[in-house]
């Protein structure tokens, strides 16, 4: 009877694979992984399983070529062998194993050449047969976890493709985002996607309850621009936000669902202004899927699912209201782009707010990578046109932030937060008193 081979040693593995440097990423767990290794070929590495992976991720068979072959050389050395199955379980089974170190991992060039990172795909699609399981045993609607499973892999090889056009691949960097999808925490609902998280945004938000009104006010200590936009930390002439609850009043900065910050300290009685979204409160946090088709009527019918679908499978966890932050929430996008736009669609519905941001932000989600030359930069799409256009123009792109309250998702598709502004809200006359002499940011 034969033995199984001796486990390596995570040393002799890193330096046969000439990663000497790199032992502190992938010390944490190898014992636990090399005992559980099996002594026959893992499933994730057998080509049935990986065709089938590779159906469910949404990747055309295109890939299964390349695929096929690195998981072959892989297998047939003993220190590739010994790292993959401790990168798939560090990825899938141990939560605890910070993100930030797996963006981390190295290039095996030195090992695989140009299938140096399709070790990384192989790697991120060995977590779809967890999630599946794991979907089966909570009883999530198959269609949503194929939608799930599908989401990630074409964009972050599309993405890779834009830096190794015709290469086969995954950037280290990206596959973290995987672990979302094994812990159950993040699901594709339709054209959008959620997670249930704390609120980690800077804005108090406050409901008028004769007239249900909302306001947003800014967190204390924030810092704007002129413009009413978070301020760069060089600005030495931003304004500081203060808020604060004292006397039966609350004070602080308004905020505009337009999505920029006034230059109004307003008054808003406590007796009639209730808080309805914090910080840490629980929000259901929104992700943008590439694809196009966002339309008005899309992201409705998601959210309205997304409600449901939570409610059904998470009946202990309330969130009060989506969230998210993206550069598809820039204030700027009607004027820089189209007002007419799904995105800006899309926005007016929401309640916007100012968020930090760089100076080029959505670069590598509308052309793959952030370090575009913007003078010859692909002009194929008319966004692509438009942003280019507004960059050479010396303009920014900017991120943006956005909420919608659950309570409020039957007047989704009137523009409630705007329409209560408009109507109530011009000089902060409408929600309390103005202290200071308004500047009309917008």
């Amino acid at each position: 009877m034969s033995r199984p081979p001796t486990p390596l040693h995570l040393h002799e593995v890193l330096q046969t694979l000439r990663l000497e440097g790199t032992i502190e990423l992938f010390a944490p767990h190898w014992e636990e992984s090399a005992a559980a290794k099996p002594s026959v070929r893992p499933s994730f590495l057998q080509p049935d399983a990986i065709r089938d992976c590779v159906r469910l991720g949404n990747l055309s068979d295109d890939v299964l070529p390349a695929l096929y072959e690195t998981a072959e050389r892989i297998a047939s050395a003993p220190a590739l062998l010994a790292l993959a199955w401790h990168c798939q379980r560090l990825l899938c089974e141990y939560p605890q194993y910070e993100a930030d170190q797996i963006r981390q991992w190295p290039s095996l060039n030195s090992s695989l050449g140009e299938r140096a990172d399709a070790f990384y795909l192989l790697v991120a699609l060995a977590a779809i047969p967890r999630i599946r399981a794991a979907h089966a045993k909570l009883g999530i609607p198959d269609d949503i976890s194929r939608a799930s499973c599908g989401r990630h892999y074409p964009e972050t090889l599309w993405r890779y493709n834009q830096h190794h056009e015709g290469r086969i691949g995954v950037f280290p960097g990206s596959i973290y985002w995987v672990r979302n999808y094994v812990l159950n925490h993040l699901y594709r609902v339709g054209r959008l996607e959620y997670m249930i998280r704390p609120f980690g945004s800077h804005v108090h938000v406050y409901r008028h309850t004769p007239t249900r009104q909302v306001i947003a006010l800014a967190a204390d200590g924030t810092y704007f621009d002129d413009k009413g936009l978070v301020a760069a930390d060089d600005d030495s002439s931003a304004q500081r936000a203060t808020l604060s609850e004292q006397d039966g009043y609350i004070r602080g900065l308004a905020i505009r669902p337009s999505g920029y910050a006034t230059a109004a300290l307003c008054t808003l009685s406590s007796d009639e202004w209730k808080p309805v979204l914090s910080p840490g409160d629980l929000i259901f946090d929104v992700h943008i899927p590439s694809g196009g088709q966002m339309s008005l009527a899309s992201c409705q019918q998601s959210m309205r699912h997304a409600l449901d679908f939570f409610a059904q499978h998470y009946p202990t966890q309330s969130p009060s209201a989506f969230a998210c932050s993206s550069w598809i929430l820039n204030p700027q996008l009607a004027h820089i782009y189209r007002d007419d736009s799904n995105m800006v669609l899309w926005q007016r519905e929401l309640y916007l707010y100012p968020i930090p941001s760089g100076d080029r932000s959505g670069l590598r989600f509308i052309f793959g990578r952030d370090d575009i030359d913007i003078a010859t930069a692909p002009r194929d799409t008319s966004l692509r046109r438009a942003l280019l256009d507004h960059l050479q123009a010396g303009g920014r792109l900017i991120n943006g932030g956005m909420f919608f309250l659950c309570e409020d998702f039957e007047d989704f598709g009137s523009q409630i937060y705007q329409r209560y502004w408009r109507a109530n809200a011009a000089s902060l006359d409408g929600v309390g008193r103005s202290e200071t002499k308004e500047k009309g940011w917008e």
